[in-house]
């Protein structure tokens, strides 16, 4: 949709916003947040989708009519290990989608299948940048682990390089794969996640050379020096990842927020039967999703019929879903796929209690906040940013270990003890949290401060009308 605000933004993303490959469901995120913003201003968004079907690193543009879209297209496999945080044929992409446009500030939502180099391309072309950070990606491609600039990969810590970089070894294996399971289309969900998990990485392999690493160190403070704003959801990512690297004064901690919208029912109600537990997250070590099967296991064995639905990507995460599936010996544990983002909060309606068990450095909010304003109980690990919400706000109940033992004591208290799970659900009268539309005024102010552009009347005329052509001529 078009708007009179003369802000034009360009999000960069690492996928597809409608898909559900994004970790700690930014996508989910991203989608209300940018409806949101389309409303009052312009917003295009850049992202890459893996296809060997299509002319790598050619531009796909999409108009429509409350955002466009630039696609680029990039292949599974990379030529080196380099090609993954400095690429010139995306950075090619980059420079020609700046030169085209006109864009008054650039918001990186992820450096993830994009380039270092993007806010040295933008501030070339005197482009305000905005970089989210809600990972340790730009400190390290471990970023299930603790991130550190300049010591990433030790004796101890060894990128899987064939997870990244395409070798007549991975040719073999994918014309295999396709040949005994055709009909497998494991999508891209090992691009964007899989391939940063301990489970991908275990079996020795060649180490990256120092020179490699050193240049992806310097790119990755060159980053940090070229980008005006940093945004983190939480201090505790800041601390973890950052602190020594990027300035105090170029960071901004805004709280993730969430939809807060439609009618919860306020009245009081009773579960009938046993309660029902859901999962919702990544089928993977880091994600604590071994240990919690392992504790339904134990409830089984202790004549429990509670279920758990656990939603997480199935097809393309074979592997380790294999090996989940041979643990499960409760068979109240249904696997129930990948969450899209608009089936986001239908998902949360298929059970009570929410349990969120990772084992890494969580810093999003957006899904235990969701879960709470549908009057769900949860079960969190300490190491979730979250998890403050839960104990504060006494919405539920915070592990500290993250074992199958101390889940199970856990959930069979909250059915033995339905007067403390109801409090735990009780209505959403007193809970006060950031929604994305907060988000949102927080975004214009920060583009608009930014913004190196002082647009009058008839400026913001002329530009509308512009635009207004250009979307014509795009569709003809």
């Amino acid at each position: 949709m078009l708007c009179d605000s003369p802000l034009s933004i360009l999000f960069v993303l690492e996928s597809e916003p409608e898909s559900s490959c994004s970790l700690a469901f930014l996508n989910s995120y991203l989608e209300g947040l940018t409806e949101s913003l389309s409303r009052q201003i312009s917003i295009s968004v850049f992202y890459p989708l893996f296809s060997d079907k299509e002319e790598h690193y050619s531009l796909n543009i999409i108009p429509g009519n409350d955002f466009n879209r630039f696609v680029t297209y990039l292949p599974k496999r990379h030529i080196s290990f380099k090609e993954t945080f400095s690429s010139f044929q995306i950075e090619n992409v980059f420079r020609y989608i700046l030169k085209d446009e006109s864009f008054d500030c650039i918001h990186i939502w992820s450096f993830k299948n994009h380039s270092f180099n993007y806010p040295f391309i933008a501030g070339e072309r005197s482009i305000p940048v905005v970089v989210s950070l809600y990972d340790g990606f730009l400190s390290t491609p471990f970023i299930f682990e603790k991130g550190c600039i300049g010591g990433c990969f030790t004796k101890e810590k060894k990128l899987r390089i064939s997870n990244f970089v395409s070798s007549p070894v991975n040719s073999v294996l994918e014309k295999a794969g396709k040949l005994f399971s055709p009909r497998n289309n494991k999508g891209v969900w090992f691009e964007q996640i899989g391939r940063y998990s301990s489970f991908y990485n275990k079996p020795a392999a060649s180490s990256l050379e120092d020179p490699v690493c050193r240049e992806r160190e310097k790119l990755s403070f060159e980053a940090i020096e070229f980008t005006d704003k940093f945004i983190l959801f939480s201090e505790m990512e800041y601390n973890l990842f950052y602190r020594n690297s990027i300035p105090e004064n170029k960071t901004i901690f805004m709280e993730q927020g969430f939809y807060g919208e439609g009618f919860v029912d306020s009245k009081p109600f009773e579960i009938e039967g046993a309660v029902k537990f859901g999962f919702m997250g990544e089928l993977l070590p880091e994600d604590g999703i071994m240990e919690l099967v392992e504790a339904f296991n134990i409830l089984y064995e202790k004549g429990f019929q509670n279920e758990i639905h656990i939603y997480g990507e199935i097809a393309g995460n074979s592997r380790y879903v294999n090996r989940l599936k041979k643990t499960i010996k409760n068979p109240n544990v249904f696997l129930r796929g990948p969450i899209e983002p608009g089936r986001f909060n239908a998902a949360l309606e298929t059970f009570d209690v929410l349990i969120v068990p990772s084992k890494w450095h969580r810093s999003d909010t957006f899904l235990v906040k969701s879960a709470i304003w549908c009057r769900k109980a949860i079960v969190i690990s300490s190491k979730n940013r979250a998890a403050e919400i839960v104990e504060n706000m006494s919405r539920g109940i915070v592990v500290d270990e993250i074992a199958p033992d101390s889940i199970f004591n856990v959930l069979s208290e909250l059915e033995r003890n339905r007067k403390r799970l109801y409090y735990f659900m009780r209505i959403t009268d007193d809970f006060e949290a950031t929604t994305i539309d907060s988000n949102v005024r927080t975004l214009i102010s920060l583009y608009s401060s930014l913004s190196k552009k002082k647009l009058n009347l008839d400026d913001m005329i002329l530009k509308r009308k512009l635009h207004r052509k250009k979307i014509e001529r795009l569709r003809g």
